[in-house]
């Protein structure tokens, strides 16, 4: 069985409504920032904020797909009044869940602790961020501001280290939060792998045993009668 047949796209409504509320916090995060405290400004014109925090509790609650779709929902979000930023935003955000991503499949094969996952968690998604926006920047500088290839790569260079504060806030700070949800609250939402495994198992109980026990109610209550 493939990783994917393993943690299938949920669409429930419970995980839906999650969806909707996480994302409302990434674009509300977007939209009415707090200058200093969740969106801090350095020199680029490049920004350190919280958005990829939900992004992250996302990813770890819900699933790829769904923190992808996060991703998505900040881009609109920032691409309404600024398509520059908005592209450069999109790119980060994206090659940092696919860093987790790859971190997670190589979690799965091991029995690790949460700081052992937290460490792998950091060094893919930092690497995956800085490493796939260091070639990215390169095509976007040259593409919206026309500047030449040399310029290009200078530019690239400059962003790296504030790529790297930014990533380690995101998985950080989503990291740390997801895992402060009590683990039954997290089951009664429906957060995380675990929660897919239970509504799992009540799923593929075999027809029989239910017409059984629902024969069985039936043959109770009438006995009542």
């Amino acid at each position: 069985m493939s990783w994917f047949q393993k943690h299938p796209i949920r669409k429930d409504s419970k995980s839906i409504a999650l969806l909707a509320v996480f994302v409302a916090m990434v674009v509300a995060l977007e939209v009415y920032p707090i200058v200093g405290v969740t969106d801090i400004g350095v020199p680029g014109d490049f920004t350190i904020d919280w958005t990829g925090i939900p992004i992250v509790i996302i990813f770890l609650g819900l699933g790829i797909v769904y923190s992808m779709v996060a991703v998505a929902a900040m881009w609109m979000a920032i691409a309404y009044r600024n398509f520059v930023g908005a592209a450069f935003k999109g790119f980060a955000e994206f090659y940092t869940i696919v860093g987790l991503l790859a971190a997670k499949l190589l979690t799965m094969r091991y029995d690790m602790s949460r700081m052992v996952r937290l460490t792998l968690y950091l060094v893919f998604g930092v690497t995956f961020r800085i490493v796939g926006m260091f070639i990215t920047n390169i095509y976007l500088i040259q593409s919206f501001f026309g500047v030449p290839f040399e310029d290009a790569v200078i530019g690239s260079v400059f962003y790296v280290i504030p790529n790297i504060v930014q990533a380690v806030i995101n998985i950080v700070g989503g990291v740390v939060l997801y895992h402060l949800i009590p683990e039954n609250l997290a089951l009664q939402a429906g957060l995380g792998d675990d929660a897919v495994s239970a509504s799992s198992r009540v799923e593929e109980l075999p027809s029989a045993e239910i017409e059984e026990s629902s024969q069985l109610s039936s043959e109770t209550e009438y006995d009542q009668s």
